[in-house]
C-alpha cells in the first residue's frame, strides 16, 4: 500500500490551490469496513505533490461525507485513511457519488455507485498493475535468456503482444469514456511514437543521422497527446512527470537547446490561464533551483520574457522584486557571456586586470583561507594549477574577506604562485557580478574569457582543462 505525504511547496514561485467558485456543489459519501472512528482527509494531486481540500468525520458504521457548496476542480483525488495510506478517485463533472472498499484491502475491494468514470478508473488501474506485473516477470526472463537466442526471441514476442494488448486497452478507454478526465489521462500516458525514417542504411554518419531524427521530433512532438486547454491535467502527476521526463532526458542539457523549448512549452500552455501559471510558475522554479550548470541562464531567459515582462498577472510586487533581484545577480556571469572584467590589487598594491591575462584557459577563484572548504579545494586547485601552467592555463584568485596578513601568510606558506589580488575597498562590486554568497567558487574561461563553466569541483576542471587544451 503507498503511503502519503503531505508536502508542501518551498519556493513563493509555484501556487498551489487554484479553486473555481461553481454552482452544484460536491458530495462524495465513503464506507470503508473495518473503519469506525477518525477522520478522512481529501487530497489532490498537484503536479508531483499533494495537496488536502476537505476532512470529514468517520462515524460508527465506517461511513464519511466529503460536501461542498462549489464544484472541485477536476483531478485525482486521494481519500486518505488516519494511517496515511489512500487510495483515489477521479473528480469531474459529476461529483455526486458514492464509494466503498475495505480497509484491510482498499484497491482490491474498490466499488463505485452513481459515478461510470470511477468504475472505468479503478477498471484501468486493476488492468495496468496486471500488465506491469507481467512485464515485469518477461523483463526478468529476458536477462535469464541472452544466450539462448530462440528463447529470448519468443519472450520479446510476448513483450510485444503484452504492449499491443495496452495500446488496444487504452483505444478502448478512450473511445468508451470521451471526454471524460479518464481519456485524457489515459491518451497523456501515451507516448508518441517516433515515426520512420527515410534514411538510407548505408548514409555516412547513419547512427547519428537516426538520432537526429528521433531527437528533433521528441523536440517538437513530446507533448503532442496532452491538451493544455485541460486544467485537470494539473491534478494529476502525469503533466509535471512529462515536463521532467522532457527537460531532463529527452533534450541536450544545454541552455541553448532547453530555453527555445521551454519559451515554446509555456506559450503552448497559453491555452488555458490556469495552465499558463502553472507551467510559467513550475518552470521558473525548476531551473532556478536546478544543480544543472548553465540552467540559471533557462531561469533568467523565462523570468524576463514572462515575470519582468508584464505577463504574470498573479506576481505581486514583492515577488517580482524577487525575480528581479536574482535575475540581475545571475545575468552578468551566464554560461557564453564575457565574464566581467575585474581590476584589482594583489598583496604589494600592483593591479591586474582579468581581462589582461593572457591564458588558453583561465580559472577566476573566489576564496578565503579561513573558509573550511577553501582548505580543501585550494590545494587541489594548486596541483593543477602546477600540472597545467605551462600549458596556456592561468588562476585569477581573488580573496574574498579584507584580513591582509593571514591572506598573506596563507600564501607565502603554500607558495601559492598564480595571480593573487583582493578588493580591499569594496569598490570592484564583485560579489554581485559574480553572484558571491559563498565560497570557494571556481569559474572557468577560454582564451576570450568567455565563461566555460562555473561553480564546479577541482575534478571537474581537469576533465574541462585535459579538453580545451587539447584544441
Amino acid at each position: 500500500m503507498r503511503k502519503y505525504i503531505l508536502l508542501g511547496l518551498a519556493s513563493v514561485l509555484v501556487f498551489a490551490d487554484f479553486s473555481f467558485a461553481q454552482k452544484n456543489g460536491y458530495q462524495i459519501e465513503v464506507k470503508i469496513d473495518g473503519l469506525s472512528q477518525g477522520e478522512l482527509l481529501l487530497g489532490y494531486h498537484f503536479g508531483e505533490k499533494k495537496f488536502v481540500k476537505d476532512t470529514a468525520q468517520v462515524d460508527a458504521t465506517g461511513k464519511a461525507v466529503f460536501k461542498g457548496d462549489t464544484l472541485l476542480p477536476g483531478g485525482i483525488y486521494l481519500v486518505i485513511l488516519p494511517e496515511k495510506n489512500y487510495f483515489e478517485v477521479l473528480v469531474d463533472d459529476n461529483q455526486k457519488f458514492s464509494v466503498s472498499t475495505s480497509k484491510e484491502n482498499l484497491l482490491d475491494n474498490l466499488k463505485f455507485k452513481g459515478s461510470p468514470v470511477n468504475e472505468g478508473f479503478i477498471s484501468y488501474q486493476r488492468f495496468m498493475m496486471d500488465m506491469q506485473k507481467q512485464s515485469k516477470e518477461l523483463s526478468e526472463q529476458l536477462k535469464q535468456s541472452l544466450n539462448d537466442s530462440a528463447k529470448a526471441s519468443n519472450i520479446r514476442f510476448q513483450m510485444n503482444a503484452l504492449n499491443d494488448k495496452v495500446m488496444a486497452y487504452w483505444d478502448e478507454m478512450e473511445s468508451k469514456y470521451p471526454g471524460t478526465l479518464l481519456s485524457a489521462i489515459v491518451k497523456a500516458m501515451r507516448v508518441v511514437e517516433v515515426p520512420k525514417n527515410s534514411i538510407p542504411k548505408d548514409s555516412p554518419n547513419y547512427d547519428s543521422l537516426v538520432w537526429a531524427h528521433t531527437y528533433n521530433f521528441n523536440r517538437y512532438h513530446f507533448f503532442d497527446n496532452i491538451n493544455f486547454a485541460d486544467p485537470r491535467l494539473l491534478r494529476t502527476p502525469i503533466l509535471e512527470s512529462k515536463i521532467n521526463a522532457y527537460f531532463d532526458r529527452i533534450l541536450l542539457p544545454m541552455p541553448d537547446s532547453i530555453i527555445p523549448a521551454a519559451i515554446d512549452l509555456i506559450e503552448k500552455s497559453k491555452a488555458n490561464k490556469e495552465m499558463f501559471q502553472y507551467m510559467v510558475s513550475t518552470l521558473t522554479n525548476k531551473f532556478q533551483t536546478s544543480d544543472r550548470m548553465g540552467m540559471d541562464g533557462v531561469f533568467v531567459a523565462i523570468a524576463e520574457r514572462y515575470y519582468l515582462g508584464g505577463q504574470t498577472w498573479w506576481a505581486d510586487q514583492k515577488l517580482l522584486d524577487k525575480i528581479a533581484e536574482r535575475v540581475k545577480a545571475i545575468k552578468p556571469n551566464i554560461i557564453g557571456n564575457v565574464a566581467p572584467d575585474l581590476w584589482l590589487p594583489n598583496p604589494s598594491g600592483k593591479y591586474f586586470r582579468l581581462s589582461d591575462v593572457k591564458a588558453r584557459v583561465t580559472v577566476v577563484y573566489f576564496w578565503d583561507p579561513e573558509c573550511s572548504h577553501c582548505k580543501k579545494v585550494t590545494p587541489e586547485l594548486k596541483k593543477v594549477f602546477d600540472k597545467y601552467r605551462d600549458k596556456g592555463f592561468s588562476v585569477f584568485a581573488v580573496y574574498t574577506q579584507g584580513d591582509q596578513p593571514k591572506w598573506v601568510k596563507y600564501i607565502n606558506e603554500n607558495d601559492l604562485g598564480w595571480i593573487n589580488v583582493w578588493d580591499p575597498t569594496f569598490s570592484s562590486n564583485f560579489r554581485n557580478l559574480y553572484d558571491i554568497y559563498a565560497t570557494p567558487v571556481i569559474y572557468v574561461l577560454d582564451g576570450n574569457k568567455k565563461i566555460l563553466a562555473k561553480r564546479i569541483s577541482v575534478e571537474t576542471l581537469e576533465r574541462i582543462l585535459e579538453e580545451e587544451l587539447k584544441r
